[in-house]
C-alpha cells in the first residue's frame, strides 16, 4: 500500500520539511474541530502554526500545526505534530452588529468579517497572507437571534465560529470551506450554499461495517412559538411543532407538554408581518429533524456511498430498520476505514460544553 506523504509549510507557503508514514488516521468535526496528532521521525525546521499537509492519492488533509513533542524509538528521535483543521485559522471573537441581521446575505456577512478581521485588519500582523475569499450563493433573510450585549445597544462580541459559521451551516446550509493552495501560495475561503441533493444510505447493507443512531428528543425544547408584530404588539402568529418536527400554525397533534418561546419581529419596508413571521418560525424550528448523531463506518472508496465525495452540511436520507431519518453530515473519522458522522447532537462531554 502506498505510504502518505506528509509536508510541512511555512505561512508563507514554503516547504520546509516532508516524510512518509504508512499509516495516518484523523477526525474532522465540522460542529467542533479535533486537535489530531500523526507521529513521524524528526524533522528539522518546523514551528506552530506551520501548515501540514497529509495526502496519499485522491486523499488530502491540510491543517494547522498547534504543537510538536518529541519522543524516542530505539536510536532514533520522532516527532508527535498535534494539528488541527484550516478553520482554526477563523476562531476570533468579532464585534457582531445585531441590526445587520436580516440585511443582505449571510454569505456576504460571512465574507465581510472574514476579510476584516484577517485580510484588511489594521493591526498587519494578524492579515494571514495568500488568504482570500469568494462568495459563491446568497442566502437573504438570515437571522441568528444575536442581542445586544447592553441594553438600547446595537453589538454583542461573539467567537466567528461558534456564533456564525457553524450556525450558518445548521440553519441555511451555507458552508465555509478554506482550502490550502500551495502551487498558487493561498488560502481560499469558499462561502456558500451546499448545492449537492439529498443523498440515500441504506445503513442495513453489509457494506456499513458499524452504526450508531442516537435521535435528541426534543419534546423539552420550545415547541409553541408566539411571534408579535413589533410595529403595535397586538398582531401575531402562533406556530406550534409537531411530533414529525415539521411545524405549522396548525394547533393539532402538537408535542406536549408545551414549552412555550414569546418573540417579536420588526418589518422591514416592503415586506409584510407574514413573511417576517415565516423567516422567524424558520429559523427557530426548520432544522430540527438534524437533531440526532447516527455514525456509519465503511471502507474507503466505497462504491454505494462514496464517502469521500460527501459534502460537510449535505443532507442525508438514512434507511435502517424501516425508518428514515433525515439528516446531514458533520463529521469524518478517517483510519483503516471511514465513519461518517452525520447530524447535530454531540455526546462527548467536551463537545457538549463547547457547543452549548
Amino acid at each position: 500500500m502506498r505510504p502518505y506523504n506528509v509536508e510541512v509549510f511555512t505561512q508563507n507557503f514554503e516547504l520546509v520539511a516532508n516524510t512518509n508514514v504508512n499509516e495516518a488516521a484523523y477526525k474532522e468535526d465540522y460542529l467542533s474541530p479535533d486537535e489530531n496528532t500523526i507521529t513521524v521521525f524528526a524533522m528539522t525546521g518546523i514551528d506552530k502554526q506551520d501548515y501540514i499537509r497529509i495526502s496519499r492519492g485522491s486523499e488530502e488533509y491540510a491543517g494547522v500545526i498547534t504543537e510538536i513533542a518529541y519522543g524516542t524509538d530505539r536510536s532514533k528521535e520522532l516527532q508527535v505534530i498535534s494539528y488541527k483543521p484550516l478553520m482554526e485559522l477563523l476562531n476570533t471573537d468579532i464585534l457582531f452588529d445585531v441590526d445587520l441581521q436580516q440585511t443582505g446575505t449571510l454569505e456576504g456577512f460571512i465574507a465581510d468579517r472574514i476579510t476584516e478581521m484577517f485580510i484588511e485588519n489594521d493591526d498587519a500582523a494578524q492579515n494571514i497572507k495568500g488568504l482570500s475569499v469568494q462568495v459563491q450563493t446568497q442566502t437573504p433573510g438570515w437571522y441568528f437571534h444575536i442581542t445586544p450585549r447592553d441594553s438600547g445597544g446595537h453589538y454583542n462580541i461573539v467567537n466567528l465560529i461558534d456564533s456564525v459559521i457553524i450556525p450558518a451551516m445548521e440553519k441555511y446550509g451555507v458552508l465555509v470551506k478554506p482550502v490550502l493552495d500551495i502551487q498558487n501560495k493561498q488560502i481560499r475561503i469558499n462561502v456558500g450554499r451546499i448545492t449537492a441533493g439529498a443523498f440515500t444510505i441504506e445503513a442495513d447493507l453489509p457494506n456499513v461495517i458499524n452504526k450508531r443512531i442516537t435521535i435528541k428528543s426534543v419534546s423539552a425544547d420550545v415547541n409553541k412559538l408566539v411571534i408579535y408584530d413589533a410595529a403595535d404588539y397586538q398582531t401575531k402568529r402562533v406556530y406550534y411543532l409537531h411530533p414529525d418536527l415539521s411545524y405549522d400554525t396548525k394547533d393539532r397533534d402538537r408535542i406536549i407538554p408545551v414549552n412555550c418561546e414569546i418573540t417579536s419581529v420588526l418589518v422591514e419596508e416592503g415586506s409584510s408581518f407574514e413573511s417576517a413571521a415565516i423567516n422567524e418560525a424558520y429559523n427557530k424550528f426548520a432544522n430540527l429533524s438534524y437533531s440526532n448523531l447516527i455514525e456509519l463506518t465503511m471502507m474507503k472508496g466505497d462504491s454505494l456511498i462514496r464517502p469521500e465525495e460527501m459534502e460537510y452540511g449535505q443532507e442525508v436520507r438514512i434507511i435502517s430498520g424501516g425508518t428514515v431519518y433525515t439528516s446531514i453530515l458533520t463529521g469524518r473519522e478517517v483510519g483503516k476505514n471511514m465513519k461518517l458522522i452525520f447530524g447535530t447532537v454531540r455526546l462527548d462531554l467536551t463537545k457538549v460544553l463547547r457547543r452549548k
